[in-house]
């Protein structure tokens, strides 16, 4: 598995669109390797709302 990138803040909640528990990266449509640039915008969203929640 991967190490957390600390520039992608939204993994600390699990992704809506691949289902990967938080801390750990999406993974690409076929869900056969991670995405190491980027997350999902859905997954980004829900962090959004969950900062957002908790201000």
């Amino acid at each position: 598995m991967p190490e957390r990138p600390t520039a992608f803040p939204a993994l600390a909640v699990p992704c809506p669109t691949c289902q990967s528990p938080a801390g750990v990266l999406c993974t690409s449509h076929n869900g056969t390797r991670p995405r190491r640039y980027d997350v999902h915008q859905t997954r980004t969203a829900a962090h959004n709302a969950q900062t957002r929640s908790t201000q």
